[in-house]
Order: C-alpha cells, then sequence, then structure tokens
C-alpha cells in the first residue's frame, strides 16, 4: 500500500497551482473541470530515484460542485488520501465502511479498479487497483499534460501525514488502520506543557512504510482542539516532504517566499550537551541555526568515537492556507534515522502553542 495522491479542496485550484509550481518547483501534469468542478493536478515528478508526488487541487465552479459544500464548513484543506493497492477487494472485505462502491475502466493499455472509504474521523481514502498504463485520477476525466521530467527534485517522497482527531477518539481511529489497513502501531507520544498538551499514536504500515501519526489534544486549549475547532472537525494537520538537501531547500524556499515557524535560540543551546556537542558541530550547526532547522541525533554511547549516529533534521512552514490548520513539513533522514525525534514533536508543539498566542487563542 503506497500513497498515490492526496486530494485538496481549494478556493482557487489555478491559484494553487501556481503556488506548488512556483514556489514549491512541482510540475502541472493534469488538468480538467466538468459543468461544477475545476482540477488541477502537480506533481513533484522528478528522477526515477525518487516516488512520485501527486497534489490534487480542486475547486468549485459552482453553488452544486462537492468543493462548495465542503467550504462551506471547512476551510481550504485535504480531503481524500489515495492508496494505491494490490488487492483491492480484500482490504474492502475488512470492515471498510464504503462510501464508493468498486469501479472498473478498463483499455487497451491498462486497468484500474478503484474503491472509496472513510475512516472514523471522516477522512476518505480512495483504494487504487492499477495495471498497465492507467489514469493519474481514474473517477476524473482529466487531461494530462506533457512535461519533461526535471534532473532534480525538491523531494524525495511524502515521509509522513499527520491526522487531528478529537478527544477521545484516537484509540479508535488508530484500531481501524490497523484492522482496515493493517497498518501497526508504533511509536507513541505524550507531549505537555505548562499551557497545554497532546497524545500521538504513530501508524506504519510493514510493508510500504507509510506513516500517519495520529493526534488528540489532552487538554480544551490544546493546539489540537485549536485546530478541530477551526477546520470544523478532525483533518489532515500537515503533510511531512522528505528530502536529501533540507539546507539549502529551506533556504531556496524562502527566497521563493514559504515561512516557516520560528525556533528559539535557546533550542540550539538544549540540543548541545557535553556529549553531543563535537559531533553536532561536524554537521553544519551554524547552517542548520540560520535555517531555524530542528535536530534529532540518536547518540549510541555503546560506539566510541562513531560520527555516524542516526541524525533527524525538521523544519516547519507556517500554515499556507488563509486558516491557521493545515502546513507543510520538511524533513531529511541520515543514517537510516527512523522515528519522530521525540524532542523535535514537542519543540514543534511548542512553536504552534507561539503562533496560539500571538492569535489570542492560548493564555499564559
Amino acid at each position: 500500500m503506497y500513497i498515490d495522491y492526496v486530494h485538496f479542496y481549494v478556493e482557487d485550484a489555478k491559484k494553487w497551482r501556481n503556488w506548488f509550481v512556483n514556489v514549491m518547483g512541482f510540475l502541472v501534469i493534469a488538468s480538467g473541470e466538468n459543468v461544477h468542478t475545476l482540477t488541477e493536478v502537480v506533481g513533484n515528478v522528478g528522477n526515477k530515484d525518487n516516488s512520485p508526488i501527486i497534489f490534487v487541487l480542486s475547486s468549485p465552479l459552482t453553488l452544486f460542485s462537492p468543493v462548495t459544500k465542503f467550504l462551506q464548513k471547512h476551510p481550504s484543506g485535504v480531503v481524500e488520501i489515495a492508496f494505491s493497492v494490490d488487492d483491492l477487494e480484500k482490504i474492502i472485505n475488512n470492515n471498510a465502511q464504503i462510501f464508493e462502491p468498486i469501479e472498473e475502466r478498463i483499455s487497451s493499455e491498462g486497468r484500474v479498479k478503484w474503491s472509496q472509504i472513510k475512516n472514523p474521523a471522516n477522512l476518505k481514502h480512495t483504494l487504487i487497483e492499477r495495471q498497465g498504463k492507467t489514469p493519474i485520477i481514474p473517477e476524473l476525466n482529466l487531461t494530462e499534460i506533457a512535461y519533461i521530467p526535471t534532473q532534480q527534485s525538491n523531494f524525495n517522497k511524502i515521509d509522513h501525514l499527520v491526522l487531528n482527531v478529537a478527544s477521545g477518539e484516537l484509540a479508535n481511529t488508530a484500531n481501524w488502520y490497523e484492522t482496515v489497513l493493517e497498518f501497526e502501531k508504533k511509536q507513541s507520544f505524550r507531549i505537555q506543557t505548562e499551557q497545554s498538551g497532546l497524545y500521538s499514536q504513530v501508524m506504519v504500515h510493514p510493508v510500504s512504510g507509510v506513516q500517519i501519526p495520529i493526534n488528540e489534544p489532552s487538554s480544551p486549549n490544546s493546539q489540537i482542539q485549536e485546530f478541530l475547532d477551526i477546520n470544523q472537525g478532525s483533518g489532515i494537520q500537515h503533510i511531512a516532504l522528505q528530502t536529501s538537501k533540507i539546507v539549502q531547500l529551506t533556504e531556496s524556499l524562502r527566497l521563493a517566499g514559504l515561512s516557516f515557524l520560528k525556533v528559539p535560540k535557546n533550542y540550539y543551546e538544549q540540543i548541545s550537551n557535553k556529549n553531543e556537542q563535537k559531533i553536532i558541530e561536524l554537521l553544519e550547526l551554524e547552517a542548520l541555526i540560520k535555517q531555524e532547522i530542528l535536530i534529532d541525533l540518536e547518540i549510541d554511547h555503546n560506539l566510541v568515537n562513531s560520527t555516524n549516529y542516526p541524525l533527524l533534521l525538521q523544519i516547519f512552514t507556517q500554515p499556507i492556507f488563509e486558516k491557521p490548520t493545515f502546513f507543510f513539513e520538511l524533513i531529511e533522514r541520515r543514517e537510516q534515522a527512523k522515528g519522530f525525534g521525540e524532542g523535535n514533536f514537542r519543540a514543534l508543539f511548542e512553536a504552534i502553542e507561539r503562533e496560539q498566542i500571538k492569535r489570542g487563542n492560548l493564555i499564559i
């Protein structure tokens, strides 16, 4: 099971198509419309060593568009995550709540079957079984646009997608991913500050490695609760895009106009204890500090004089839409670093808390 595409509902699909191209470095790969809805498709589809990242952007043309109904209640954001699967019927039979029944399209070039299900948090998942050459979005009649793949892509793949759910819904949602989509439970976190907190459970698919951390608030004024209130329900809080050049990429994205969450300078003092200082200095510390990139170094003290410790580097954008809900993360994993870095997780939580305070939604 792999991520096939992520579908956003937005106010203006052409505007956000241009944003993904001009700021994030994506390519336009398809476009189309029906009577009620305009859809643009962008992709990070560079060299063959990277996994394609495909974002579908739909906006309403009339009041009868399903996007209109969505945006009347929710801000712009992710409405659907599609997965490519090997056996569609098997998943459908795993007690999945079917939102749209199985459909099939056959051509001289290939065959595709798909169906749509919902998780307990009302997030849609389209499951797609492909053979041969098939349409990018099988249920939409889009015109696919010829493009020349770039030699260098900004991103390697989608690293993970974070889902926020209401208080008390984390266990039920995690169990659904375990039962229906055969994910496994991995890391769990409890982050607590003086102001608020959250619980998080990381779900990982054992074959593809697709990761979905699920968060729920542990206090009424938690940033997760703020998200739920503004979003009018559960939803995808952020998508992490993996890169192998986070310092250079962050710098270029800043120049393109992308804004990132601020990191307090004492963050770097806290991670630079006597045991880590020498190692971190070898890893472009000054450049990391300048770009405000979070660092999680997994030191094994049994490895004497080693500098090849797993290293996790992360930075988070400001919310990209008008409402403070959805944002992106850039992540670089070195020396096969796994997990999410609990220290970085807390640093992110505290950074968003500072933005909450600015908005007046968190009283100190």
